[in-house]
């Protein structure tokens, strides 16, 4: 009977153990699957969130759609002036329709950038203080775009490195939330089809 009773003390000991064992080896499969689903949930959260998920690819002066959007880079200008360094100043001449019953603020430093070389290049206030005095049309950053109606005129600009060959101007459609980019719209123009400022 004492036999039993010892046995059956020990059978429970080892069960007890092993059901432990079990929870703990539970937990860390727990853990490291809440840890792998908070890791794959980051991923898909930089995915949702990501910069331009959605590319859109057109020529200069032809009309990308995006987020109810209409965009069109009419020219790039080069204005003659430079930076101490000889890097010129250049501006971009852009069509942008708003087919949405609100209007908003679009700015060149949160909407526009261009890759040149492999590196961006962003918004210059420089070019700003030397266009706002010498370039008609010339629109300061932020500009407005119309409920149901379009923006066009000048906007920049941007110190490009010189001896630039070619580059893509790059467009977000962001609407009036200026974190909304996960769509762009680029443009690629070589230096040939930029025009000189008169």
């Amino acid at each position: 009977m004492k036999k039993n009773k010892i046995i059956s003390l020990a059978l429970l000991a080892v069960m007890a153990l092993s059901v432990t064992a079990s929870c703990s080896d539970d937990t860390n499969v727990s853990n490291n699957s809440t840890s792998s689903q908070s890791s794959a949930g980051s991923e898909s959260m930089l995915s949702l969130n990501g910069i331009a998920q959605n590319e859109i690819s057109v020529n200069l002066a032809e009309n990308a759609n995006a987020n109810d959007t209409t965009f069109r880079l009419n020219r790039v200008i080069d204005s003659g002036a430079t930076s101490d360094d000889g890097n010129p100043y250049i501006y971009l001449d852009v069509t942008i329709a708003n087919s949405t019953d609100n209007s908003y603020d679009l700015s060149v430093l949160n909407n526009f950038y261009i890759l040149a070389d492999d590196s961006e290049i962003h918004f210059d206030i420089k070019t700003q203080l030397h266009a706002t005095k010498n370039i008609e049309n010339y629109s300061a950053s932020p500009f407005t775009i119309p409920a149901n109606g379009e923006f066009s005129g000048i906007v920049g600009g941007f110190i490009l490195p010189k001896d630039t060959q070619n580059l893509t101007v790059c467009f977000f459609p962001t609407q009036d939330d200026k974190s909304n980019k996960s769509n762009v719209i680029k443009v690629s123009v070589s230096a040939q089809n930029m025009d000189k400022l008169n």
